[in-house]
């Protein structure tokens, strides 16, 4: 898991978080939601095909790499 986090608020029905308190450790709720989120997120994209130009400009600007660097890794990868 990234050291980078962002801290969020969620809500959701008392019948799930009492479940939830129930079936996780203590201090281990937030990592328990984590890897929640990501397996489904992994398992939607799995089953949805996803363009991978639309994926690469969806990315806008979490790019660390600039324009340049993008198009000279690029050609490196050509023959």
């Amino acid at each position: 898991m990234s050291m980078n986090t962002q801290r969020i608020t969620i809500s959701m029905p008392d019948y799930l978080y009492t479940q939830l308190l129930a079936t996780v450790p203590a201090g281990q709720i937030s990592k328990f939601v984590s890897t929640a989120t990501e397996d489904k997120i992994v398992s939607q994209k799995l089953t949805k095909r996803v363009d991978p130009i639309e994926h690469f400009l969806s990315l806008g600007g979490t790019l660390k790499a600039n324009p340049k660097q993008i198009r000279n890794a690029i050609n490196k990868g050509r023959l």
